[in-house]
Formats: C-alpha cells, sequence, structure tokens
C-alpha cells in the first residue's frame, strides 16, 4: 500500500471583490458537503448575497446548480485546498493563498477563471507523489487560466514530446531552401506544347506541363524563376528545405503570382 498526493501551493492578486467571490465559493463548498436539508439550502444560497447569485445562478430546482459546474463531479463539490484571503492593500488588491495535498486541480482552476476575472491571466503548478518509491507514481504539471478557460499541461506530455522531437540518428538535416539545388530539366514534345522535370537536392519534385512559345526566333518555356517558386513551394511543403526569411520568400515567390 502507498498514499498519493496531489499537491499545490500558490498564491494570486486579485481585486478585492473577486477575492470576496473567492471566499463565498469555498463558503458554498462547505455548506453543499454538509448535510443540509433542500430548505436549509435555499437559505444559504441566499444569504450569499446578490453578487453570488447572479455569478452563479440556479438552474431549476437546484439554487447552486451553475456553481456545481466547476467540479467534474458534482456530487462531490470540494476545492480540496485550504484557500486564504488577506487583507486589501491601499490599492484594492488581496492576495488570495491556495494550498492542499490532495489539490483539486481542475475545481480551482475553474473556480479562479469564473470568480477572479482580476487575476488572469495566471496559472499554477502542482505535483503528484507518493510515500513509496514506485515507477511512475511521480510527476506533475501546470494549468494556464485565461478567460477562454484552463488549458491542463503535464509532465507526461511534456516529455513525450521532447523526446519524439528528438531526430533519429540517421535523419537527414534539413537545411534552408538553396535555388542552387533545384535541378530544372526540359522535355519538349513539340514546339508549342512541352513539359519541365523539377528536382531538390537530387529528389524528384514533379513533371509539369510547360506552354512554349515563340520569343526573339526561339521557342521557349516558362522561365526558370517560375520553376524555382514552384521547387520552394513543394520543398517546404515535403519536408525537403525550411523556410527563408519572408522577404526572401516573398522574391521566390513573386513568379507564381504573376502566372
Amino acid at each position: 500500500m502507498s498514499n498519493s498526493y496531489v499537491k499545490a501551493a500558490f498564491s494570486l492578486f486579485m481585486s478585492e471583490k473577486d477575492a470576496a467571490m473567492v471566499a463565498k465559493a469555498q463558503r458554498a463548498s462547505d455548506l453543499l458537503t454538509d448535510n443540509h436539508s433542500d430548505t436549509d439550502l435555499k437559505i444559504s444560497f441566499d444569504a450569499l448575497g446578490h453578487d453570488f447569485i447572479t455569478l452563479f445562478p440556479a438552474k431549476g430546482p437546484n439554487h447552486f446548480g451553475s456553481f456545481l459546474e466547476l467540479f467534474d463531479d458534482p456530487s462531490y463539490p470540494m476545492f480540496d485546498c485550504d484557500i486564504r484571503v488577506g487583507d486589501a492593500d491601499s490599492c484594492g488588491v488581496c492576495e488570495v493563498t491556495f494550498s492542499g495535498e490532495q489539490f483539486g486541480i481542475e475545481a480551482v482552476a475553474n473556480l479562479i477563471r469564473v470568480a477572479a476575472k482580476s487575476a488572469l491571466p495566471c496559472g499554477f503548478e502542482w505535483s503528484c507523489t507518493s510515500d513509496k518509491l514506485r515507477c511512475d507514481e511521480f510527476g506533475g504539471g501546470y494549468v494556464v487560466i485565461t478567460e477562454y478557460g484552463p488549458a491542463f499541461h503535464t509532465t507526461s506530455t511534456m516529455l513525450r514530446e521532447a523526446l519524439s522531437a528528438i531526430p533519429a540518428p540517421d535523419a537527414p538535416v534539413i537545411s534552408p531552401f538553396n535555388p542552387a539545388l533545384v535541378s530544372i530539366e526540359p522535355k519538349r514534345f513539340s514546339v508549342t506544347q512541352g513539359e519541365v522535370l523539377v528536382s531538390y537536392n537530387g529528389r524528384r519534385i514533379e513533371q509539369y506541363g510547360d506552354s512554349i512559345g515563340l520569343v526573339d526566333c526561339d521557342y521557349q518555356g516558362h522561365p526558370d524563376e517560375l520553376w524555382i517558386a514552384v521547387a520552394y513551394r513543394e520543398a517546404i511543403a515535403r519536408g525537403l528545405a525550411t523556410r527563408l526569411a519572408v522577404d526572401e520568400e516573398a522574391a521566390f515567390m513573386a513568379p507564381l503570382a504573376r502566372s
């Protein structure tokens, strides 16, 4: 047997009004986890005040219906942490501290997004620990909270992404696009029709139809600049080269825009 813990401790600075709302949310959580009759809950709900009722309105017969949406499990409406609200400073700003050893990460993040908008954007970190040294029992993560909602990130995901970003030992090194590596091979069939084989760094890209026209007593197809633009576009799309700076890219792509 072993005990696992989800720990977090952090503080946020927010307006006195938002800090009071967080305190009311904690009070509402305490009321819902005690055994109260529906009548008692209605009285307690009204006693939380107009601002709480406006932010968390009743839903049908459930006076705390909106408030319960903060929790993944509405039958267990607890933040699983100690919330302490400090005194407001001369600017009306309060420091609110959240701490716990079985921290309700999602519920607290949802509470901050809804009730403490003056603290946004913000975030906090947490850790997962065990009192025994067992494989895969340790980790953690962080959450970024904005007005659009909380975004959760775990160390296991970050580790997996970091490992997947490491190229294989024999993976080719992809360099910025180099026009000198473009091969343009005409495949003329007649004086009016033809094709051009475009390659990059020895890799075949495609064989394209070419329009042949008489220019200064000579039959010519599209200029090389057009095929270099095609090579640039396809080399980037196929992972054969990396993009150039914006001005350089615009210069290479200009012939395509004019065609």
